[in-house]
């Protein structure tokens, strides 16, 4: 019953769809002036923008599919239930790409980690054709590398987060990096436990979500 459980509340927190929006929060946390917008209210704006792109219009468009009968569940385990809601992801992903890019006031890294994550819905996209690979791993492998890329791209490797009342904290970058492993450890079984996936699926999300990240920094770069 609690490994059920833990297994639900990973598989929702950590879903693929909000991949992107976690890293541009760690984007954000190790580095809170990336972006060049000195207007407090205009990086909000900004942000919510990124958000209803890479979230809010796909959940809409996930919302109206069960609404209508073609989904019954968020986290699309059946195959053939995966590709309308896969197709809006890859629409309104590769729109925010185009839209970024060429925006000065957001860093090419972004832009990078942006661009990775749509390749990596177009590859699952193909990918789901002849086989049930895990998302969740995708969007995991995907925040793996991630953080490696923010370890590789920046000079220091501390940051010092704010806690408010609680004081300011130095953390290290080992330790982002340690994390996300962990919770993408943490995922993956969580999905092997709560569906029939097999290995293959589990270990080939990861190695797509990864992979996409790097091809896509490579080319940015």
């Amino acid at each position: 019953m609690l490994m059920k459980l833990v297994s639900t509340v990973f598989s929702y927190i950590f879903h693929p769809i909000f991949m992107l929006m976690y890293s541009l929060g760690l984007l954000l946390l190790v580095n809170p002036y990336i972006f060049s917008i000195e207007d407090p209210k205009a990086k909000v704006i900004l942000i919510f923008s990124i958000g209803m792109l890479s979230v809010g219009f796909p959940l809409i468009g996930i919302a109206i599919l069960k609404f209508l009968g073609l989904a019954d569940d968020f986290n699309f385990d059946d195959r053939k239930a995966r590709v309308i809601p896969l197709l809006i992801s890859s629409i309104f992903y590769l729109w925010l790409f185009v839209n970024i890019k060429s925006n000065n006031y957001i860093p090419m890294l972004f832009s990078s980690i942006t661009f990775g994550a749509t390749i990596s819905i177009f590859i699952s996209f193909f990918i789901n054709n002849f086989s049930k690979i895990s998302l969740h791993t995708v969007g995991m492998g995907g925040l793996i590398a991630v953080v490696l890329l923010f370890k590789m791209s920046f000079d220091y490797q501390d940051f010092i987060v704010s806690a408010g009342s609680l004081g300011r904290f130095k953390i290290h970058m080992n330790f982002i990096v340690l994390a996300v492993i962990i919770i993408a450890g943490i995922v993956g079984s969580a999905r092997k436990y709560m569906t029939n996936h097999s290995y293959q699926d589990i270990y080939g999300g990861y190695l797509v979500g990864f992979i996409s990240q790097v091809v896509a920094y490579r080319i940015l770069f």
